[in-house]
């Protein structure tokens, strides 16, 4: 991987277009902002806060390294991009809840008195921390210092009931998300929002395995660039080039280096009998989405390769589960 220039992470942090979360394995929270949205925007050599009425974000410059893929989707025709900012997984620590004192880092200066709790629900270098002042959630809190919240029952229905706002953390900065938390039946706000998966939290992992961070490292900040098929609701459109296509440069920049070759291989194979197809998870998903945009671009060589190759179903470990 690349070092990744702070100037460039805050570059694309300006851009309302682009979409950001900071989490691990079933423990995440994400930034994003309409294009007419008012915001609080600060901007400093080594630092980027960006404050809106839902959330916020803060990205600090922490000499981290950058990795850009294309992602493929399940229905058999689009894709998507995706980026991280990488840091070393650090020594794990004991996954409990712990009082962290009052946030003192908030964005917002009202927000600094109140107090921070760590949730004990991320892993590596990512925190989740709910942030509150009612008396009642910090009484439950400090009374489950030191266990597992995912043991603690009355801990959920309190986090409901007094909806604090929730703080991710990590070497990047921190994400905040002032929105309400939807009962577990629940639709998640649109705008910043959080996310939290018991069944993959238990897993204890950075991400999932379809993510091609390499082992040893984990994403401490990942940017959503606009879909070149779907809205940021998800809602799907007709293909956009130039939407795909002004993603290239991060993409050739930081790209995975399976990814290139995979990719230089099967347009080497296109004109043959013959196909080289990728071993790997990984190399497998880049061709399929190779032979998604030659099709979008209206390549009528990969339509038998399409039919051989692009019809499996994509492993998905993002169990639905509830919102926080």
């Amino acid at each position: 991987m690349k070092p990744a220039p702070f100037a460039l992470v805050a570059d694309l942090a300006l851009d309302p277009a682009n979409a950001w979360s900071i989490g691990s394995f079933g423990a995440i929270g994400e930034f994003m902002r309409d294009q007419d949205e008012p915001a609080r925007i600060v901007r400093e050599d080594t630092v980027i806060e960006i404050v809106t009425g839902r959330g916020g974000i803060r990205i600090v410059d922490a000499d981290l390294a950058g990795l850009a893929w294309d992602t493929l989707s399940k229905d058999g025709e689009t894709w998507g991009h995706a980026m991280a900012f990488c840091a070393p997984v650090p020594a794990p620590e004991p996954r409990v809840i712990r009082a962290l004192g009052s946030d003192t880092e908030a964005l917002r200066e009202d927000d600094r008195g109140a107090k921070l709790f760590d949730l004990g629900v991320g892993h590596g270098c990512v925190r989740m921390a709910l942030r509150t002042g009612a008396p009642v959630l910090i009484d439950a809190l400090q009374a489950a210092e030191g266990k597992a919240l995912l043991e603690q029952a009355g801990v959920m229905p309190l986090v409901l009931a007094h909806q604090p706002h929730r703080v991710l953390i990590s070497p990047a900065g921190r994400i905040e998300v002032y929105q309400p938390i939807p009962l577990p039946d629940g639709k998640s706000p649109e705008g910043p929002h959080t996310h939290l998966l018991p069944k993959l939290i238990a897993k204890d992992r950075p991400h999932s395995s379809n993510t091609p961070i390499p082992q040893g490292w984990q994403a401490a900040l990942n940017m959503h660039p606009k879909s070149p098929w779907r809205t940021v609701l998800g809602e799907r459109h007709p293909y956009e080039p130039e939407t795909d296509a002004a993603f290239q440069p991060l993409l050739e920049r930081f790209a995975v280096p399976e990814d290139v070759t995979v990719e230089r291989t099967l347009r080497a194979d296109l004109g043959t009998q013959n196909l080289t197809w990728p071993e790997t998870r990984r190399g497998r998903h880049k061709a399929r989405i190779v032979l998604r945009r030659l099709h979008a671009a209206g390549d009528d060589r990969v339509q038998s390769w399409r039919a051989l190759h692009d019809r499996a179903t994509l492993e998905d470990e993002e169990d639905a589960g509830p919102a926080a």
